[in-house]
């Protein structure tokens, strides 16, 4: 996990100093500002351990975020993307090993870094692009990374590979969805369910809009 990690900020760090000598301003990309919906699922070679527990379900939730989008390659079209977004989910669960309701919420923290290549639309006012990268997930709240007895816990960082789509109006508003594939084990080990070293993936979605500012 560790070495991971470090090789994603290597990422980041390779990507962001192509430009560093070039005093990158507001002007040199554009902004944007949105959010909208997200959720995740729980999948994996032992995802069965809980799905028992009442997980089988996506886990809703929202998101709201801010990206930079600047060019650093002579390749027309070719941007990079970083950026911060904040991730809440939350659900009622009934879980298999509790007699009364339990209420499930996360918060997490992303940094994604996206290679986005915009396609070529002459005079239209739309413009699509396609674009893939790390994306780095810190928790910073909710009981979903709790070790209690009632439910598993969630590691409090994972990292995920997301592959994305946008289509961009009159280069104000933009559409954009995406797909997150982890890249990490996200269950924490807990004797009390005999998870030890499970393999559990957290593979999420989001679906929003997004406001542009050069």
């Amino acid at each position: 996990m560790k070495k991971l990690i470090v090789s994603l900020i290597g990422v980041c760090l390779l990507f962001t100093g192509t430009r560093a000598n070039a005093q990158i301003s507001a002007s040199d990309g554009t902004w944007s500002f949105g959010g909208g919906f997200s959720g995740f699922t729980l999948g994996g070679a032992d995802a069965d351990a809980v799905k028992r527990l009442g997980f089988e379900n996506m886990i809703p939730g929202f998101y709201f975020g801010v990206n930079f989008d600047y060019a650093f390659s002579s390749i027309d079209g070719l941007t990079l993307e970083p950026g911060v977004n904040i991730f809440h989910y939350g659900k009622a669960f009934t879980f298999g090993l509790a007699e009364d309701h339990k209420s499930y919420h996360a918060n997490y923290l992303q940094i994604p870094v996206n290679i986005k290549f915009a396609f070529p639309m002459d005079s239209s006012p739309v413009g699509m692009a396609v674009y893939t990268g790390p994306r780095l997930n810190i928790g910073i709240g909710g009981n979903m990374f709790s070790t209690g007895k009632t439910y598993p816990g969630l590691k409090p960082i994972d990292a995920q590979w997301g592959f994305g789509l946008s289509v961009a109006i009159a280069e104000a508003v933009a559409l954009r969805g995406e797909y997150n594939i982890s890249l990490t084990n996200c269950l924490r080990d807990n004797k009390e369910f005999n998870f030890d070293d499970e393999i559990i993936r957290r593979n999420s979605f989001s679906i929003g809009v997004s406001f542009m500012f050069k």
